[in-house]
């Protein structure tokens, strides 16, 4: 998820990650994760929030954007099914990629920017 700032209040963490910070650590469903040393009292850091927590965090501060990832050590997505794409072919016809379900695809993308 992208945030245009390095430190974020309990609620806008638990928006943006779905971690609800509780005295016992950062919660989700029934998952607690300690926060030894994080102080909760105000704004959170995030990178602070992201070592603890052992989530990435990449950083462009001239742009003003943090990209925060997920939890490491779980499954990144959610579900392995892949939004409907169709793409023009070289021939310029229409070419659903869900025609090739269930087989092995390998997507190229290419911009000019």
């Amino acid at each position: 998820m992208l945030l245009d700032r390095p430190a974020l209040s309990t609620a806008e963490i638990a928006a943006h990650t779905g971690w609800e910070l509780k005295p016992e650590g950062a919660c989700k469903g029934h998952e607690c994760v300690p926060l030894p040393g994080l102080d909760t009292s105000g704004p959170i850091d995030v990178s602070a929030f992201a070592g603890t927590m052992g989530m990435p965090l990449v950083a462009d501060v001239d742009a003003g954007l943090w990209a925060l990832g997920p939890r490491s050590g779980g499954s990144v997505l959610e579900t392995a099914t892949a939004p409907s794409i169709v793409l023009d072919d070289f021939g310029g016809n229409a070419f659903d990629v869900a025609s090739l379900r269930g087989r092995k695809v390998l997507l190229i993308a290419w911009a000019s920017w």
